[in-house]
């Protein structure tokens, strides 16, 4: 049996959260139960596109019902002196009972240090974002551009370069600024990001520094199991676009306040062999 329907997503190749999204989004179509033989997905010029023997519409349910069972479990760390230690970002993501990984601590030092994934400051903890993004989700139902479905005054995991830069490219925070509540935030985008990072990729492998990550933007057309190792950069022989990026700090320097991944830099282009 073939997919023959072929479902292009507006996902931006340049943005870390779309990115991510478009992971999530082919992970949770791959968990989908099917006799088909012939899923694919590949990134083109314009936007991510997935073959599928469903709808969008069947899809985005999928998804939409995934990320509303997100929970953030609290959790304790270890720091660099084997401390037993509990901070905000200290936990796990579960989904349906299912745990994840957590994106916010890093796996290539020791300790409980945080990744940088993690861009929201001391103040702010991950129940408190996943809150205000679900708070503010509406269901494909009641919202045909669920993907593009904006929401005020919501906070931001800082993985979306749309989300939040006309403050901080002046140097300051939007909440420093006053403009917090005009910032316009996608919740769909930012839940599905948060799932791709925790449950379909791991982008603690794509870390090249220490504030910076690699990615890879295939063009071939390839089964929904691989698209994660082809994001990583780990299928050879690819044709694609591999991206680097890094966080970009405000006022307050390396710190994590107000820190957010602006767009990502085309590095190298790979074309057929």
């Amino acid at each position: 049996m073939k997919a023959e329907r072929k479902i292009l997503l507006p996902l931006d190749e340049r943005n870390f959260a779309h990115v991510l999204a478009a992971l999530a989004l082919g992970g949770i179509a791959a968990e989908e139960p099917s006799e088909c033989d012939d899923r694919r997905c590949w990134w083109s010029e314009d936007g991510f596109t997935l073959q599928l023997p469903i709808e969008q519409s069947d899809l985005l349910q999928h998804a939409d019902k995934m990320v509303r069972s997100l929970r953030w479990i609290e959790g304790l760390g270890v720091d660099d002196k084997l401390k037993i230690t509990s901070k905000a970002h200290h936990g796990l993501l579960q989904r349906d009972g299912e745990t994840g990984t957590n994106p916010f601590l890093s796996l290539v030092t020791s300790g409980a240090e945080s990744s940088p994934l993690k861009t929201f400051s001391g103040q702010v903890d991950p129940v408190k974002i996943l809150t205000s993004q679900l708070e503010r989700l509406q269901s494909p139902k009641k919202n045909f551009n669920w993907l593009q479905q904006r929401a005020i005054g919501a906070n931001s995991w800082g993985f979306d370069s749309s989300v939040g830069s006309h403050a901080y490219d002046l140097g300051f925070g939007s909440n420093e600024e006053g403009s917090g509540d005009a910032d316009p935030v996608y919740p769909a985008i930012e839940l599905l990001s948060l799932a791709g990072a925790a449950f379909f990729s791991m982008p603690h492998s794509w870390q090249a520094g220490e504030e910076s990550f690699h990615f890879f933007i295939w063009r071939d057309h390839l089964p929904l199991s691989l698209a994660p190792l082809a994001a990583g950069g780990s299928i050879d022989g690819l044709v694609g676009t591999s991206y680097a990026l890094a966080t970009r700090g405000a006022a307050y320097g390396k710190g994590a306040a107000y820190r957010y991944f602006p767009e990502a830099s085309p590095i190298t282009t790979h074309n057929n062999p």
